[in-house]
């Protein structure tokens, strides 16, 4: 083959090249420079068609990354109108980020959250309207030294199961010297205390304050503890004024008291409150009892102080005769048939019943009230006190509350025994 016919050939088969790239680049005019371009068998053509190749690559995955996240942004906008009470829930949708180039990305991944908010929406619920707490059982004692024969847990618990209160009452054996760190160490949920003697003296020193009866007295027998306030009061007299006027003695002139302690200045003080104008007081010590005269003063009445053997030597008959001596005591306190026929005979004791002087009343038929007519009394308004604050605030449907608590000692309204 001639030279000639031989470059006709190769340009008649490199044409044909020059034609398809010059289709991929329609800027490339130049056939010349297009044959002039290829170096080590590789033409400029086809470099520049791979490189547009992997830009139109580049552009395809920016475009799927593109519609993942347009994907993800609908789930988030459809999320607040699936559950609209989450909004406010600290857990967001985006929080976890896909990887754009993980294979899951295109998954429905998020549009499974919407199906656990569910779980949520109740614990929100019950945040947004709290269910209201249990008020906490609040409890009260009894305290003293003995004190397991005392009636006062029969009654209170009589009185609070009355007025549907889930509120607890014992009795505590405590001393005189153990009772500050008892009181010290009551914590909130305590209430407040009864307290029998030595411990209506012994508290004073321990309250923060104190009503006018316990201050008259120089006993409290009723501790309320409220908050850091520690209250005492004395609800002895009271008791004993209304238990005589449950048993139908309204008033009484002339008094006689029996014995000289804390209790004798409650009945002192209640006697002058059922419009007594003269007291005599027999104690066992004069000498002990010197307290009585100052405080009978106070009251505006006339006392006179003697031994127990002078107790019937007048002919004077008492309109009341109160013995505030233990249960089980006998002294030598005499009164004639006469006296224990027309006088009525309160005796603070109640165990054992009957006492020796209740005995001796009864035997003429005379009158006789027992102590426990004043304990339910008194008690009733302990109770008034630990609800209330108030010993003077009525207790809700009061009468069938102290019914219950009469019952609850087995005496009827009158402070009589009631028959088995």
């Amino acid at each position: 083959m001639s030279d000639t016919s031989k470059q006709r050939r190769d340009e008649d088969l490199a044409e044909p090249a020059v034609l398809e790239d010059d289709t991929v680049e329609e800027s490339q005019t130049d056939e010349a420079d297009e044959r002039a371009a290829v170096e080590d068998g590789v033409s400029e053509a086809s470099a520049e068609a791979s490189i547009a190749a992997l830009v139109e690559a580049e552009r395809e995955r920016e475009a799927e990354e593109a519609a993942v996240e347009e994907a993800e942004e609908a789930v988030e906008r459809e999320a607040p109108h699936d559950e609209p009470e989450d909004e406010a829930e600290p857990e967001s949708e985006t929080a976890a980020e896909p990887e754009p180039e993980s294979e899951t990305a295109t998954e429905p991944e998020p549009a499974k959250a919407p199906t656990k908010q569910p779980t949520k929406a109740p614990a929100k619920s019950t945040a947004s309207k709290p269910r209201k707490p249990k008020a906490p059982s609040r409890k009260l004692a009894v305290l003293g030294s003995p004190i397991g024969h005392s009636k006062s847990p029969q009654l209170h618990r009589a009185a609070y199961e009355a007025l549907g209160m889930d509120w607890s009452y014992e009795a505590i054996d405590v001393t005189e010297d153990a009772l500050p760190e008892f009181i010290a160490g009551l914590g909130p949920e305590w209430r407040g205390l009864s307290l029998t003697m030595p411990l209506k003296k012994a508290v004073l020193p321990l309250l923060t304050e104190t009503d006018r009866i316990a201050e008259q007295t120089g006993g409290a027998n009723t501790v309320l503890l409220d908050g850091e306030a520690v209250r005492g009061f004395n609800t002895d007299v009271a008791g004993i004024v209304r238990a005589l006027q449950a048993a139908g003695l309204e008033q009484a002139h002339y008094v006689h008291i029996l014995g000289g302690g804390a209790t004798a200045a409650s009945a002192l003080v209640a006697a002058a409150e059922l419009g007594a104008d003269r007291v005599d007081a027999h104690v066992r010590d004069l000498e002990r009892s010197a307290w009585i005269e100052p405080l009978a003063n106070q009251l505006g009445l006339r006392v006179r102080i003697r031994p127990f053997a002078q107790a019937d030597r007048s002919l004077d008959v008492p309109d009341l005769v109160i013995s505030t001596l233990p249960g089980g005591t006998t002294t030598e306190a005499v009164y004639t048939d006469s006296t224990r026929r027309r006088s009525v005979l309160f005796d603070v004791a109640y165990e054992p019943w009957p006492t020796p002087l209740a005995r001796q009343w009864e035997s003429v038929g005379g009158r006789v009230v027992s102590g426990l007519a004043m304990l339910a009394h008194q008690a009733l308004l302990q109770v008034r006190v630990f609800v209330s604050g108030d010993p003077l605030q009525p207790l809700e449907d009061e009468e069938a509350v102290l019914a219950a608590m009469l019952d609850a000692v087995g005496i009827d309204a009158q402070g009589a025994p009631l028959e088995v």
